[in-house]
C-alpha cells in the first residue's frame, strides 16, 4: 500500500540522517523527536485522552479483555515467525501451542487458556529479529500519535503486518483490518495514555523521562526475549548507579 510505502521510506531515511547510535547516545534524532513529541503531548490532550475515557466508560472490562486477547491472537503468528527468524525452536513450538490451545478452547482467542496452562504472552517481534542479527542499539524514534519507539522497532512493526491476516484482503476487507487495528489501539489507549501523562506531568522534562523510561523497558524486554546476558560495561554502569543511589542514602542518614 502507498501509506506503508511511505512511512518505510521515511524510516529508512531517518536511519540514514541519524548515522548509527551508540549506546551512550541513543537520542541522535532528538530534534525530530521533540518536535513530534510536542505535537503528540497536543494530540493526547485534546484528542486521543478524552477518546480513550470515553471508550473506557461505555466498553465494560470483560469486554476490554476479550478485545485485547482476541487481537493478540491474530498477532501469534508473527511471534511464531521471528522465533524461527531468531533460530529459537524451543519457543517457536511454546508460542505455537499458545495460539491453538487459545484459538480452539480460547474461543479465537477471546479468552486467554493458554496463560493458564503455563503457557503466556511473550513480547515479541521483527524490531526483536534485527536486534538478534545485530541491530541491538537502534536509534530512539518518536512516531506521529503511537509515541515513543525505536526506528529499528518502528520498521519491524511495518515488516510485522506481513505475518497478520487482516492485512490481506483475502482473510478481511481492508475496512475490517484497519476497524480492528483502530479499536485494539483505542483499547491499548486506555491502559497507556493515563500512565503516560502521569509521568509527563511529574518529570521536570517530560521528554527525557518518557524517553528514558521507553528505552530501558524496551532493553529490558530484548535482553528477556533474546536471553541476552548484560555486558561488562553494562554491568559496571549497573553498578555504578546502585553506588550512587547508596551514597545519597548514606549522605541524607542522620
Amino acid at each position: 500500500m502507498p501509506y506503508i510505502k511511505s512511512i518505510t521510506m521515511g524510516l529508512c531515511s531517518a536511519l540514514l540522517l541519524s548515522g548509527c547510535a551508540t549506546q551512550q547516545n541513543r537520542d541522535p534524532l532528538e530534534g525530530y523527536n521533540r518536535a513530534i513529541f510536542a505535537f503528540n503531548q497536543v494530540s493526547y490532550d485534546y484528542a486521543l485522552i478524552p477518546l480513550a475515557n470515553g471508550y473506557d466508560y461505555v466498553v465494560p472490562d470483560p469486554v476490554q479483555n476479550g478485545i485485547d486477547n482476541a487481537y493478540n491472537n491474530i498477532l501469534e503468528p508473527g511471534r511464531m515467525a521471528n522465533d524461527l527468524l531468531q533460530l529459537n525452536v524451543y519457543y517457536f513450538l511454546k508460542d505455537t501451542a499458545r495460539f491453538v490451545a487459545n484459538t480452539v478452547f480460547g474461543v479465537f482467542g477471546l479468552f486467554d487458556v493458554a496463560k493458564t496452562m503455563g503457557l503466556p504472552r511473550r513480547q515479541q517481534n521483527f524490531g526483536f529479529t534485527l536486534a538478534y542479527w545485530g541491530y541491538k542499539t537502534s536509534p530512539y524514534f518518536v512516531v506521529p500519535l503511537f509515541g515513543p519507539s525505536t526506528i529499528g522497532n518502528s520498521i519491524g512493526d511495518i515488516v510485522d503486518t506481513a505475518f497478520n491476516p487482516l492485512s490481506y484482503t483475502y482473510v478481511a476487507p481492508k475496512e475490517v483490518g484497519w476497524s480492528a487495528f483502530g479499536i485494539y489501539k483505542a483499547n491499548q489507549g486506555v491502559q497507556y495514555l493515563p500512565q503516560y501523562k502521569k509521568l509527563t506531568n511529574s518529570a521536570i522534562d517530560p521528554y527525557v523521562a518518557v524517553r528514558n523510561a521507553y528505552l530501558q523497558n524496551y532493553d529490558y524486554e530484548m535482553a528477556k526475549t533474546l536471553q541476552l546476558k548484560p555486558t561488562k560495561t553494562q554491568q559496571q554502569e549497573e553498578a555504578a548507579q546502585q553506588q550512587q543511589v547508596l551514597d545519597i542514602l548514606n549522605n541524607t542518614s542522620p
